[in-house]
Formats: structure tokens, C-alpha cells, sequence
């Protein structure tokens, strides 16, 4: 059985540091940098990045995909593609579910290019106001500063996995789906759940109740 984690929108696979040495099954770990920060890549949705991955890697109905955020978003693609079995980790099956100020995708790439959206101010602000004494405070600064620091095309392409809508309608189900109700990243799905502590980074503040939820549906 092989496990594939993909990380979420400006991630690294340390995102999965806590969680992954306690499944069974062989591991491969995505680095979304690996095929999205060469060059700008114009309409891109998540079933686009899905196939990129699923040519790369060989992706097939045999793997368990694991996401968390966009990655379970690409994941939720990948399934629909392939028919693999995945588990999402505070993500969506539902674009609407994230929360976002700015309704326009445009506006927000202009933003991104204009220095204006991922900055240091941008940065403290939010420290300040939804992350002040949470255990998720460090990996929160420590995944935007990532974003501020990597190259403009590289945070778009992402940025259009999340936003831009999908080319086909997808209607299959993920097998585990994994939420905390404090989540402020991504609203709490209305599919079946198991909720846990913490928030959108609970994986890594949290990880024996996500473990928990994972490992009695895999099966070597």
C-alpha cells in the first residue's frame, strides 16, 4: 500500500512530520515546488494539477492519497481521476468553503504581484489576530514567511489551484475527512466528518487525534 501526502498552499512535507512515521504503508512525499515554481502556468485548476501528478507519479486506483488544505483539494481531484482512496485534512470538497476576503481571483493575483497580499505586516497582523497564543502560531509564521520568500509565479499557480474553478464537476466522496471547528482557513464541510482539537494546522498540533482517524482505514 503506498501512501502519497500532498502538502497545502504554500507548505513543505514537514506539514506531515507528525502524523506520517505512524501510518503503515510505503510513502511518497509531494513537493508542490517540484512541478509549480518553474514558470507561470496559466489556468490552472486543481484537476489540471491532479493529472501532472498523477503522470509524474503513477498515481493509480491502488494508492491512498493524503492531503491537507489544497493538497486535499488535489487530492479530491486525483480521486475522481483515478478512483484512489483519500483522506482530506482541513480541506474542501467545496470551493466555498474558503475563506477568503477577496471574492475576485484576479484582484488576488494582483495583489500577490503587486508585494500587497504576502508581506511582513500582512503577516504580523494576522499573527496577531487569529494565531496570539495558539500552539499553531509558529507553523502558521513559518508556512507564510515560506510564501513570502518564494517566487511570485510559484505562489499564483497555487493560488489557482485553490481558486480557479474546475473544468468538470466532480461528485465522489473522500473516505476519511478530517476538520476542527476552529478551523478560520477553511470553514467546517458538510460532509461526514471526525472532528478534532485545534485548527486549520492540527496535523502538526495535534496529530494522535488525526492519527486515530486515519489508520483503521488502512490496510496493508
Amino acid at each position: 500500500m503506498r501512501l502519497i501526502f500532498i502538502p497545502g498552499f504554500g507548505e513543505t512535507q514537514y506539514i506531515f512530520s507528525q502524523i506520517a512515521p505512524q501510518l503503515p504503508g510505503e510513502h511518497l512525499f509531494i513537493e508542490n515546488s517540484d512541478l509549480l515554481d518553474n514558470q507561470p502556468i496559466p489556468l490552472l485548476t486543481a484537476i489540471g494539477y491532479a493529472r501532472m501528478l498523477i503522470d509524474q507519479h503513477h498515481i493509480t486506483s491502488a494508492d491512498w492519497v493524503i492531503g491537507h488544505s489544497m493538497g486535499g483539494w488535489t487530492a479530491y481531484a486525483i480521486k475522481h481521476l483515478t478512483g484512489c482512496s483519500i483522506v482530506q485534512i482541513a480541506s474542501w470538497t467545496n470551493p466555498e468553503k474558503v475563506v477568503r476576503l477577496v471574492k475576485n481571483p484576479a484582484i488576488i493575483y494582483w495583489l500577490v504581484r503587486k508585494g500587497w497580499y504576502l508581506n511582513q505586516f500582512n503577516k504580523r497582523l494576522l499573527l496577531r489576530l487569529g494565531y496570539r497564543n495558539k500552539p499553531s502560531a509558529q507553523i502558521f509564521g513559518e508556512v507564510f514567511q515560506h510564501l513570502i520568500d518564494s517566487p511570485t509565479d510559484y505562489v499564483i499557480n497555487q493560488l489557482q489551484i485553490i481558486l480557479n474553478p474546475l473544468e468538470e464537476r466532480i461528485d465522489n466522496q473522500p473516505e476519511v475527512v478530517i476538520h476542527a471547528e476552529k478551523d478560520t482557513i477553511v470553514r467546517y464541510p458538510d460532509n461526514r466528518v471526525t472532528t478534532v482539537s485545534g485548527d486549520h494546522f492540527t496535523l502538526i498540533t495535534h496529530p494522535n487525534e488525526v492519527i486515530k482517524a486515519i489508520r483503521p482505514f488502512l490496510t496493508p
